[in-house]
């Protein structure tokens, strides 16, 4: 007799243990579909917010005095900028994009963009009394190259921030050289103004033919779509070296396409 009632309870308890790690798992199915809903309809939202040019002129903090020449990048799209004679600048953004504002001498400047309408956004000096004067007659990727080399002139700066591993070397190595240009901010400062020449190059190269001009000559486009449509379609480097003309007018057409569905 307790020999079958032990049975029974136990044959029960397993039931009932059965019945809780299934109605667990539904449980946990049902948190994990609609946390995936969740996230899908968050994706959509996110996706589905449009890009728009942001305008915004960048003042010296605590004066009137327009900062030039400032390195304006959408750290969402990646997209860089820079002001001009009048410290404005114009970029390609979505509500809730994240901006840096950089320049040597000055604090860099981290904006997040609420709204579409004319902002003023104000950068504050900093220690560093460098100052690289900006040659308007000379390219971006110039500019840029000689305020390199200038910085790291006066920051000592010899291996562009990049220094070799063979300055770690116990024989005649030099460690302290390695560990400054590697981790200070002098050398973070100076790889950062390398790359904005490298990049600076390569959008150069592009817009040789990927320029308005060529552009209204493919597609019929309105004047103000034009800077988004450069920002937001410039094609790869490496395919647009391998392409013709006529490769070119295709990939334009295809984008535009695409570019107004977007809107």
């Amino acid at each position: 007799m307790k020999s079958k009632t032990y049975f029974f309870l136990n044959k029960t308890l397993s039931l009932g243990i059965d019945l809780m790690v299934a109605k667990s798992a539904r449980t946990m199915l049902k948190k994990a579909w609609l946390l995936c809903l969740f996230l899908g309809l968050l994706s959509n939202n996110l996706s589905g917010q449009s890009t728009k040019l942001f305008r915004a002129a960048v003042i010296q903090d605590g004066t009137k005095a327009k900062v030039q020449d400032a390195i304006v990048e959408n750290l969402n799209s990646r997209i860089r900028k820079r002001t001009d004679n009048f410290g404005v600048f114009e970029i390609s953004a979505a509500i809730g994009d994240s901006l840096v504002i950089y320049k040597i001498g000055y604090q860099d400047v981290y904006y997040k963009v609420r709204a579409f309408e004319d902002s003023r956004i104000y950068m504050k000096l900093s220690n560093q009394l460098l100052e690289v004067k900006v040659n308007a007659q000379k390219s971006a990727s110039e500019n840029f190259k000689e305020a390199s080399g200038a910085y790291s002139k006066e920051k000592g700066i010899y291996y562009g921030g990049k220094p070799p591993i063979a300055l770690l070397s116990p024989f005649g190595g030099r460690p302290i050289t390695f560990f400054y240009e590697l981790f200070s901010k002098d050398g973070k400062r100076v790889r950062r103004l390398n790359q904005l020449a490298a990049n600076a190059l390569i959008e150069e190269e592009i817009s040789k033919r990927f320029n308005p001009s060529f552009i209204k000559a493919a597609i019929a486009i309105k004047e103000e779509e034009i800077v988004p449509f450069i920002d937001n379609y410039a094609p790869k480097i490496e395919e647009f070296r391998k392409w013709s003309d006529f490769q070119l007018i295709l990939y334009i057409k295809e984008s535009y396409d695409k570019f107004k569905k977007e809107k």
